[in-house]
């Protein structure tokens, strides 16, 4: 069981779904501890949760995008602006997009997630 969780800060008020597109997020939880992703949309679950969906452009494509559960994360304060842009226009976002944002951030914080 994971007993990390994220900055919810992020999630809260009407628009708090809207806010975390484009941010980077850390898996706290799960076979993919410690990968990096980006989100790029979030939805609710059967139960009502909020889950937000993940994309690395490649396993996860945009397309085929992961859902996890807020506290299995860790939301990083870095976020891509032209991404979220064209998120919230609601236009398509390319996987070789992704790629080289998340290859960005992974050298801008001088890591190997």
């Amino acid at each position: 069981m994971c007993n990390n969780s994220c900055s919810y800060g992020l999630l809260s008020g009407p628009e708090g779904s809207k806010n975390v597109l484009g941010h980077y997020a850390v898996s706290r939880c799960g076979h993919d501890s410690g990968k990096i992703y980006l989100v790029t949309g979030t939805m609710k679950s059967g139960e009502g949760a909020e889950l937000l969906l993940l994309c690395d452009g490649k396993r996860r494509p945009v397309t085929k995008p992961k859902a996890k559960k807020p506290k299995h994360l860790t939301l990083l304060p870095e976020r891509d602006d032209e991404i979220a842009k064209l998120l919230l226009e609601g236009r398509r976002v390319d996987d070789s997009l992704i790629i080289h944002s998340l290859k960005r951030v992974r050298q801008d914080l001088n890591c190997d997630l």
